[in-house]
């Protein structure tokens, strides 16, 4: 059976691809840098003895990137399906221009919805599980953040409502919403917080795969914080400007 992941050549993608093969999972790994991704996948199969198939994929660009998906995997069985796929744009205000609002949207809400969808049969056959990533920065609109705030709130809401059709004992589904996770988008960047290594995430996300269904912040300290702006009165939230 194969895991599938969803930008794997880097950040947190990089250290789930890297978690599983360590834990013995055959790999279909998914990401832009055909290079980069031909080279991360030869390393695990030398490393870790797994099968690791790599995928190179525009998911801007691609028109249906869950049949791609589906024709890689072949016969395979699905035994999981991680999308910890995601950009950002320092400039996601108000007034960005509509090809920039189309590509934060194609990578963050209409491919892992589109894979989501093609992979479901495969999933529930193997009696699966299905993970995605969502943010602290949708817990509530701010002016920052436009598009990719608004596009993990959907992500998160279509989770729930397959944790709503689903049970667990057929389908496992699992949302993950992280605090800042070092990386070189929070290099340099002045944060509220300390960054969570990348590692530890998908350490815990590899171990909680049996775990059933689930929606959880991670770190868990971030559940408070989120329980806090969610609290404050609208004029008070107006002011915070993390």
């Amino acid at each position: 059976m194969t895991a599938i992941v969803i930008g794997a050549s880097s950040g947190l993608g990089r250290a789930l691809a890297e978690e599983l093969a360590r834990n013995g999972h055959a790999l279909l790994l998914v990401a832009s840098d055909v290079r980069d991704l031909v080279a991360l996948a030869a390393d695990l199969r030398l490393r870790h003895g797994v099968a690791v198939e790599p995928l190179a994929l525009d998911l801007s660009r691609e028109p249906d990137p869950g049949a791609r998906v589906l024709e890689a995997l072949g016969e395979d069985e699905a035994s999981a399906l991680l999308m910890p796929v995601g950009v950002s744009r320092e400039d996601d205000a108000f007034g960005l221009g509509v090809g920039a609002i189309g590509q934060l949207l194609a990578i963050n809400l209409h491919a892992p919805l589109a894979i989501a969808h093609a992979l479901l049969p495969r999933l529930l056959v193997a009696r699966g599980a299905i993970v995605g990533f969502g943010s602290i920065a949708a817990v509530r609109g701010r002016g920052r953040n436009v598009v990719y705030a608004a596009a993990k709130r959907g992500l998160e809401t279509f989770f729930e409502s397959l944790r709503h059709r689903h049970a667990p004992s057929e389908l496992r589904v699992q949302f993950w919403k992280p605090g800042f996770l070092r990386s070189n988008l929070t290099f340099a960047m002045k944060l509220p917080m300390a960054p969570a290594e990348p590692s530890d995430l998908a350490a815990d996300v590899v171990r909680r795969l049996p775990k059933g269904s689930f929606d959880r912040y991670a770190p868990a300290k971030w559940a408070l914080v989120a329980r806090v702006l969610r609290a404050l009165p609208w004029s008070l939230f107006r002011r915070v400007k993390a």
